[in-house]
């Protein structure tokens, strides 16, 4: 996709629970835990949500997704949600932020490492000084090679780093990674969870990522600063949002959700795997 015009989708499925973040009760985390600790099964659930209508699958780097795309002989549209924050917190945790680091250089193909130089020396002084500016980049050519994608439409920055940034009023970090990701992977998108407070941050500096992904829903939950700052900003919004948490925490129906975000300026959804019980019926509904 690198150097074609980039068209946002309308609907994704996520992949966020694959990692065991979701606020869905825990019978259901559990649920979904075990029916996708098999690389065949999430293959096939792969498939079946592209035929259904799915423009592609927003997931983080996991040996499962990995083992599934291995699988299946049709491409996967990936739009990247990385890193992949709970593993990274938990090896930074146990190995220190060198040690975690050293854990993903292990397991880079030379190709990798090549890309890895490059990114380095061109990021050198920042890192030095320990910025975000500079230490992002080197961490996503990690994180996007342990992916296995071989169709890789966008990255989108999960939301912990876009906060951060965003929470510092850091407008260098989100121009640089802007212009550092589409020169790299070809589109930057940004999730993010405090998702008023950033379109308005974006509007005033006047920058345009590829997409935004926030949570958008009837109930307000995690609608921030507030649910009627945050849509009011969604309906000028100078670029497309794809609302995530549409369920609320799974007391809105999903068609329900879905239509409340759509009418209140959301360019699409993200159907997370917790959020479907019939994943064909009702991807083909979102996509009606």
């Amino acid at each position: 996709m690198k150097g074609a015009a980039f068209a946002a989708p309308r609907l994704l499925l996520g992949g966020e629970s694959l990692l065991g973040v979701s606020r869905a009760p825990r019978d259901r985390m559990l649920e979904i835990a075990a029916r996708f600790s098999d690389a065949e099964t999430l293959a096939v659930t792969l498939a079946k949500a592209l035929a259904a209508g799915a423009e592609g699958v927003l997931v983080s780097p996991s040996r499962p997704l990995r083992a599934a795309l291995a699988e299946l002989k049709q491409p996967v549209p990936i739009y990247a949600l990385l890193p992949n924050m709970p593993e990274y917190v938990r090896d930074s945790s146990d190995l220190g932020l060198v040690g975690a680091a050293l854990k993903r250089l292990k397991r880079a193909s030379p190709l990798t490492l090549a890309r890895l130089g490059l990114t380095g020396l061109t990021h050198s002084l920042a890192v030095l000084k320990s910025d975000l500016t500079g230490m992002v980049p080197l961490l996503l050519e990690l994180e996007a090679a342990a992916l296995g994608a071989t169709d890789l439409r966008a990255v989108v920055l999960a939301a912990p780093l876009t906060d951060l940034a965003l929470a510092g009023r850091h407008r260098a970090f989100f121009e640089h990674y802007c212009g550092f990701v589409r020169s790299r992977f070809g589109a930057a998108g940004f999730e993010t969870h405090n998702l008023g407070h950033l379109l308005r941050r974006l509007r005033e500096w006047g920058l345009r990522p590829d997409l935004v992904v926030g949570p958008v829903n009837p109930r307000g939950l995690l609608m921030k600063p507030d649910a009627e700052t945050l849509l009011a900003e969604l309906r000028t919004a100078q670029v497309p949002v794809l609302a995530k948490e549409v369920r609320a925490a799974g007391t809105v129906p999903l068609l329900e959700g879905a239509r409340f975000a759509l009418e209140h300026g959301a360019h699409g959804v993200v159907a997370d795997l917790v959020d479907l019980e019939d994943l064909t019926a009702e991807l083909r509904a979102l996509k009606a």
